[in-house]
């Protein structure tokens, strides 16, 4: 009889929290997700500080290539993330470190909360093995980054974000999932096969404004009529997020443009993969960049 009740006192909680989802995620045909420079003190001597994210609406419209155009940057901030993990952790275990991300709505801390984003203990995607010459990465294909998706009660919403590790090593790739069932595999354009990024060297953009874009992950076909490289194919790319925070931070600005007729949920699920794209790829490279 209690477990009745409670299920029937459950409901309506469940409802409202994806009603929220609706409100904050429905209507956006993608999303820009700045990382702050919080932390930046802390950073300088060494000490690896707390993820912290402002997510604002935004459109095809507002990306110039790899840059803002300036209406993305005064669209309201409408919602809030903000990592929550172990000092020791992040100090000795940086690159695999368990964290939990807590989406809230409004610009700042304190808003009623929406979806959080449970990464568990894991490996790093390689580790470096010292040598007399230096050090050799040596890439790690078990316990890789994972990152589910919960309501703020801890109850899972069936999607899940990892990373694979396949024979293609040097291609960074991603896998969405709902409910134990791939729909997305996540990666940059590629050449020779699959086996290496597709890079034009005449661009003068470098890996770190690479697009990784959607495929379906039956066919490895790009998600999107358009194509690689069209205007409103769907996907996740870092953006230049201006000259203070480039050079005097390590934070992040990247642009999520969602695949097209998706719902609230799996828009939020997206947005749990664009912070494993930075914890493993984009965090991992300036980590070794300042070393």
């Amino acid at each position: 009889m209690a477990e009745t009740k409670a299920l029937i006192g459950d409901a309506p909680a469940q409802q409202g929290m994806e009603s929220k989802l609706e409100e904050k995620f429905g209507d956006k045909n993608g999303l820009l997700v700045k990382q702050t420079m919080r932390g930046c003190l802390q950073e300088c001597l060494g000490c690896a500080a707390q993820s912290e994210f402002k997510v604002s609406r935004m459109e095809y419209d507002w990306m110039d290539d790899h840059k803002l155009v300036e209406e993305a940057k005064t669209q309201a901030d409408e919602m809030y993330a903000l990592e929550e993990s172990s000092c020791c952790c992040r100090l000795c275990w940086r690159d695999g470190r368990p964290f939990d991300m807590i989406v809230s709505e409004g610009a700042e801390q304190g808003g009623a909360e929406l979806v959080h984003f449970v990464k568990p203990c894991s490996f790093p995607l390689s580790l470096s093995i010292p040598t007399k010459d230096g050090s050799i990465d040596c890439p790690c294909c078990c316990l890789l980054p994972r990152v589910e998706t919960t309501l703020p009660s801890g109850e899972a919403l069936g999607s899940k974000s990892r990373y694979i590790c396949d024979t293609n090593l040097l291609v960074p790739k991603l896998e969405y999932s709902e409910d134990g069932e791939p729909i997305y595999i996540l990666k940059p354009e590629t050449c020779c096969g699959g086996r290496f990024i597709a890079c034009n060297p005449f661009s003068g953009k470098g890996l770190s404004n690479m697009p990784f874009y959607f495929h379906d992950p039956e066919t490895g076909d790009v998600i999107g009529e358009e194509g690689y490289g069209g205007k409103e194919t769907p996907q996740i790319r870092k953006l230049w997020a201006g000259l203070k925070q480039e050079c005097c931070s390590d934070a992040d600005t990247f642009a999520v443009m969602f695949p097209p007729g998706i719902d609230a949920k799996r828009k939020a699920g997206l947005l749990g993969l664009t912070f494993l794209l930075d914890f493993g790829v984009f965090e991992r490279k300036q980590l070794k960049t300042s070393q």
